[in-house]
C-alpha cells in the first residue's frame, strides 16, 4: 500500500470511529445543594463571603445554592437587594433563595429609626425579592431526584413575630404535600421547628425565634410523614456550638432532622453559655448530598479549608405511619 493509500485509509478510520473524545467525570448518585444561611448583605467580612462563593464556585458538583433568609443586612431595601443581585450573579449555580425577618419585616420610621414595617410595605419588599431573583413566588417547589425540596419565605404581613408563615402558604404547603405523599420533602424555611435548639440564650423558647404558627405546623407535620429535614437559619448558631448538630436535641417530635445553619456575617452564638460572639472571619456552610436513600450533610470550615467531619450526619427518609 503506497503513502496515499495509507492516508485515505486513517482518514476513512477517523470519519467511521470519530474523533478521541475527553474522558468525561464518573456519573453521580447524588444531588448536592450548598446552603447559605443569614448572608445579610452587604455586612460584614464582605472578602471572607467573596471567598465562600470562590469556594463554592470550584466544587464541580454543586447543583444548587439553598439561601435560608436574612439575604438582607438591614430593612431590604433597593440598595441591599441590588447588592445581593451582583453578590448571588457570580455563582455558578442556581440559587434559591427565601425570605428572612431582614428581608421584608422592617423598615424606617420619620425619624430614621427602624421599626417593623406596615402590610403594604411588607408585601412590596417580598415582591422586590420575587423580582430581584426571578422567583416564581416567594413560595416555590423544586424536584431534586425523587425529593421535593420546598422553597418557604416568611411571608406573614401582620404578625409581630419574626418568622411566620401567612395562611395562604400554609394553604399552599398543605396542598403540595397532598399532591406528594410519597415525595421524601425537605422545607427551607429561615425559623427552625419549635424545640430543636434548647439553647440557654433568648432563641430558645422565644416564639420570635421558631418557625410559626408552630401548633398548625406540628399538626400539619404529623399528618404528612414524608416531611423527614427542616432546613432553616435565623438562629446564627455556630457550628463549634454543641447544639449544632446534636442529633437528639436536633430531631423535630421524634422524626423530622432539624438542620440549623450557621450565619455568614461573622456573629454566631458559640459560647458555653451561648452569649452571642465574633467568629473572627470564619464562616461555615452545610451541603446536603441527596443520594436516593439518604441525605448526607457535611458542615465546611471556609477559614480553614476543611470538612468538620465530626459533624457529619446521615438522614433517612424511612417512611412512618401518620400520626393523628
Amino acid at each position: 500500500m503506497n503513502k496515499r493509500s495509507s492516508a485515505v485509509c486513517l482518514s476513512l478510520a477517523l470519519v467511521l470511529l470519530g474523533p478521541a473524545l475527553p474522558c468525561s467525570a464518573a456519573p453521580r448518585d447524588y444531588t448536592r445543594l450548598v446552603v447559605f444561611s443569614d448572608p445579610h448583605l452587604p455586612g460584614r467580612l464582605l472578602p471572607e463571603k467573596n471567598q465562600v462563593i470562590e469556594t463554592v464556585n470550584q466544587w464541580d458538583d454543586v447543583d444548587g445554592v439553598a439561601v435560608t433568609g436574612d439575604v438582607t443586612a438591614g430593612q431590604g431595601t433597593k440598595e441591599e437587594y441590588a447588592f445581593a443581585k451582583e453578590f448571588f450573579a457570580k455563582l455558578k449555580a442556581p440559587v434559591y433563595p427565601i425570605a428572612g425577618n431582614h428581608d421584608y419585616i422592617y423598615d424606617l420610621d420619620p425619624d430614621g429609626q427602624t421599626r417593623k414595617a406596615p402590610p403594604e410595605v411588607r408585601q412590596a419588599k417580598l415582591k422586590l425579592l420575587q423580582d430581584t431573583f426571578g422567583l416564581p413566588a416567594t413560595r416555590y417547589e423544586k424536584k431534586f431526584g425523587r425529593y421535593l425540596c420546598l422553597f418557604i419565605s416568611n411571608d406573614d404581613l401582620y404578625s409581630p413575630l419574626l418568622t411566620v408563615m401567612s395562611s395562604g402558604t400554609l394553604a399552599w404547603l398543605q396542598d403540595e404535600l397532598l399532591n406528594n405523599p410519597d415525595a421524601p420533602t425537605i422545607i427551607f424555611f429561615h425559623g427552625p421547628l419549635a424545640g430543636t435548639i434548647r439553647s440557654r440564650n433568648e432563641v430558645s423558647g422565644n416564639p420570635g425565634f421558631i418557625a410559626q404558627p408552630a401548633d398548625h405546623l406540628r399538626k400539619l407535620l404529623r399528618r404528612n410523614p414524608q416531611v423527614f429535614m427542616w432546613v432553616s437559619g435565623h438562629t446564627h448558631i455556630g457550628a463549634t456550638n454543641a447544639r449544632f448538630a446534636d442529633r437528639k436535641i436536633n430531631l423535630y417530635d421524634g422524626r423530622v432532622a432539624e438542620i440549623h445553619n450557621s450565619d455568614m456575617d461573622g456573629r454566631s452564638y458559640l459560647s458555653a453559655n451561648d452569649h452571642e460572639t465574633t467568629t473572627h472571619g470564619t464562616i461555615w456552610t452545610n451541603s446536603l448530598f441527596l443520594y436516593p436513600d439518604k441525605v448526607v450533610v457535611k458542615t465546611y470550615d471556609h477559614k480553614k479549608g476543611t470538612w468538620l467531619k465530626a459533624l457529619t450526619r446521615e438522614i433517612h427518609p424511612d417512611p412512618v405511619k401518620k400520626q393523628p
